[in-house]
């Protein structure tokens, strides 16, 4: 089996900003809107924080949440975002959109919030989708830049950055949910030996 990285390469996953549906807790997924201001006020505070840090890259989902954070993380370094569809946030289907509290199958959406790899919601994307879409394209984001000339950035969103924390760090996809990161948060993560698909 060929291996991407044949030796550790730093990635920082970058969680975007705010926006008002993560307030009124609906289900952005593939849709939702731009970051609001306190999401602005967050991705300036990301950039701060980050811009010390050698990047050499920035890659963004499309979706205006992402990206809009991500031109934030990557001004200060004078870098181009790179978008790539495949980083937006998992689709809901036919849930996308809906508050929380208006959901048709309490007991199910609490059992895909637990677990992720347990249920599927109706006519939306499958865990498996968007690990294979995720993971196929920040293999060929490593691949695409030279080791040794800085860090690369990765913003996305919370489900998608989890299965590609699982999957760097090789922890089961029942562990999704401890792996996510918070609204407007970043972790560098190592990938070395855990790089290697999983079975």
């Amino acid at each position: 089996m060929t291996r991407v990285v044949s030796r550790p390469r730093d990635i920082v996953f970058i969680r975007h900003g705010e926006t008002d549906w993560n307030r009124q807790n609906r289900l952005q997924g593939s849709t939702g809107g731009p970051i609001n201001d306190a999401g602005r006020e967050q991705a300036k505070g990301l950039a701060r924080l980050l811009w010390e840090v050698p990047l050499q890259a920035v890659y963004s989902s499309e979706l205006p949440r992402a990206l809009e954070t991500a031109s934030y993380v990557a001004g200060p370094h004078g870098l181009h975002v790179h978008t790539d569809p495949r980083l937006n946030e998992i689709h809901h289907g036919e849930w996308e959109g809906m508050f929380e509290k208006d959901l048709p199958d309490a007991d199910r959406y609490r059992q895909w919030r637990a677990d992720p790899s347990s249920v599927d919601l109706p006519g939306g994307e499958t865990l498996h989708q968007v690990r294979d879409r995720a993971v196929s394209a920040m293999k060929e984001i490593v691949a695409r830049h030279p080791d040794g000339e800085g860090l690369l950035a990765i913003v996305s969103h919370q489900l998608v950055l989890a299965v590609l924390k699982c999957y760097v760090l090789d922890r089961p996809w029942s562990q999704i949910r401890k792996h996510a990161l918070s609204v407007a948060s970043y972790e560098v993560i190592t990938a070395g030996e855990g790089f290697s698909p999983r079975p």
